[in-house]
């Protein structure tokens, strides 16, 4: 370590500085610029072929991207009007007529008995009026609730 310090304390300023040379700088410089410009010139050849290249083709391509769009949203507002809306007990009923019209009746039978289950009468139970929720913790439980056997 010693030997090196006394060689580098033996060099011309301008030896130490060879690394950090103008040639070096310029190198970099010019890759960097490089770089930039294949980047933004790939970016933008959309812009290019639109504006310079073809600019009758981009018009079309506009008005059938608009077209599209147009028939889009007519479809999506046909489909949100024909829609009628639906209750959860609608829903849950037509769920348990899909099931049961299905080959083996197990899994009607299943669906039954976890709707009874105190798992979903938990998560499905409504507060009283006036009833003030027990504030959990990080976890999600309390510490009473894990003295429980």
């Amino acid at each position: 370590m010693e030997e090196q310090v006394q060689r580098a304390g033996a060099m011309s300023p301008q030896k130490l500085l060879v690394g950090f040379s103008k040639d070096r700088i310029i190198f970099w410089i010019t890759i960097a610029v490089g770089v930039h410009i294949v980047l933004i010139s790939a970016l933008s050849l959309g812009y290019i072929r639109d504006r310079w290249i073809d600019p009758e083709g981009a018009v079309e391509r506009k008005a059938a991207a608009l077209a599209a769009s147009e028939a889009l949203k007519k479809e999506a507002a046909a489909a949100k009007a024909v829609r009628p809306a639906v209750s959860p007990s609608a829903t849950t009923s037509a769920v348990a007529k899909v099931t049961s019209s299905s080959s083996n009746g197990t899994t009607a039978q299943i669906l039954d008995e976890r709707k009874d289950s105190p798992v979903v009468k938990r998560i499905t139970e409504k507060a009283q009026p006036g009833e003030i929720p027990v504030k959990p913790d990080d976890l999600g439980i309390s510490i009473s609730d894990t003295d429980k056997h």
